[in-house]
């Protein structure tokens, strides 16, 4: 008995002892206060990497043909002997709105094999993604003049002041199609620019940035490991939907035709699809 008397005795000197402590803290106003934080970490990031392919009429496009092996929605037949084009800003998006932007560029070639293939510096967060986005061009933002030494090096430069041409606005091109069309028997040059778009119909004249994003269809892709998936021109389809392009109407220098320029913009977003 005498012992658990002790006991006792002691368990309650050691409750007062620790309720003053805690008293005693709580009314130090100068201790410091320790805050516990959860930091979340980075999630995990993949490389991704990025093919492009170009068809015509479902025809795999092969430069410098010595027929017309393509046709547009006017009946024309053409072929292509140049075809270069940018694409920026490669976005992935969720179902909640979130998005992740790989805040990159890339200039395809087709007459280089090796720019066929674009494998990012960034890396995207693993996750699930309803969509993917991209941006054709530069936006207004991106589009300055002569601040890429490498696409100046490919005499990208879209005209700007003091060009021989005039002013069109500056910036870089977005793209460059070339080949030759069949006019009633004749074959005939063109040379399908896009870049920014210069209204000269109004006063003062304005420059339109002329650039669009497409979210493509059937994009959903989770990242779970390094990825890839190709971007597919359908080259035709600058050229019927929804305005049917008459070459004979926009062949050479097209680049300062307002209404040109325009055209490319909204035919645009129909030119491109997303394949796993």
């Amino acid at each position: 008995m005498k012992a658990i008397k002790i006991s006792r005795y002691f368990y309650l000197m050691a409750v007062t002892i620790l309720a003053s402590t805690f008293v005693a803290c709580e009314k130090d106003e100068d201790d410091p206060i320790i805050e516990t934080r959860i930091v979340e970490k980075d999630p995990t990031r993949y490389a991704a990497t990025i093919h492009f392919n170009e068809v015509a009429n479902d025809i795999e496009v092969e430069l410098n043909s010595p027929n017309k092996p393509y046709i547009n929605a006017k009946g024309q037949a053409f072929n292509i002997t140049r075809l270069r084009y940018l694409v920026s800003d490669i976005t992935f998006h969720k179902a909640d709105g979130n998005s992740f932007t790989i805040d990159e560029y890339h200039l395809v070639d087709i007459s280089q094999a090796e720019t066929q293939t674009f494998t990012p510096e960034t890396k995207v967060p693993a996750g699930e993604y309803t969509s993917v986005s991209f941006t054709f061009g530069f936006d207004e933002e991106d589009n300055q003049s002569s601040i890429y030494p490498d696409l100046n090096i490919e005499n990208w430069s879209w005209p700007g002041e003091g060009a021989m041409m005039g002013n069109l606005g500056g910036g870089y091109h977005f793209m460059q199609l070339e080949g030759q069309y069949d006019s009633a028997g004749v074959s005939k040059g063109f040379a399908t620019h896009m870049g920014t778009a210069r209204n000269n119909t109004v006063s003062p004249t304005t420059y339109e940035a002329n650039h669009f994003t497409k979210r493509l269809d059937s994009s959903s892709i989770t990242i779970s490991g390094d990825f890839e998936f190709t971007l597919e021109m359908q080259v035709e389809q600058w050229y019927e939907n929804p305005y049917e392009w008459d070459f004979n109407t926009y062949n050479l220098s097209i680049m300062p035709i307002y209404d040109a320029q325009r055209k490319l913009n909204l035919n645009g977003p129909s030119v491109f699809r997303f394949k796993k």
